[in-house]
């Protein structure tokens, strides 16, 4: 099961699963979401668990960014050292932040699989059977 919290820093965001069915703002284009104001991450409950890994993921980076995208940028002209530093300095203190609040999470994202028992039904399958 898709852990349903995710603390980063100092914001509690609710994860949820949602058909696309039921939510306006998944489509085949979009496997989740972020809603910043509501601290909500939706992530497609018929994608593949691995896909689901990746998304969610995907999501906690949108967080990240959010919350801590407050650096001044380099200069264009700056050094690629200097480039690559900055970028290194966004993400280590929320990463390390992320992997300490959130164990449950990243023990969740090195599943190989799916546990049994959690499987859902596949978009493809539904489809077949309408």
């Amino acid at each position: 099961m898709i852990p349903n919290r995710v603390k980063i820093g100092g914001q509690v965001f609710k994860v949820e699963e949602r058909r696309i069915k039921n939510d306006g703002t998944l489509n085949d284009d979009s496997y989740g979401y972020t809603l910043d104001q509501g601290n909500l991450i939706v992530i497609d409950a018929d994608i593949a668990f691995t896909k689901k890994q990746q998304t969610l993921l995907h999501e906690i980076i949108h967080v990240i960014t959010m919350i801590y995208s407050g650096q001044v940028q380099p200069r264009p002209k700056d050094s690629y050292d200097i480039w690559e530093h900055h970028f290194i300095g966004i993400w280590e203190a929320p990463m390390l932040s992320f992997i300490k609040d959130n164990p449950e999470i990243v023990e969740w994202l090195q599943l190989e699989e799916e546990p049994v028992g959690e499987k859902k039904e596949s978009r493809s399958s539904r489809s077949a059977t309408k």
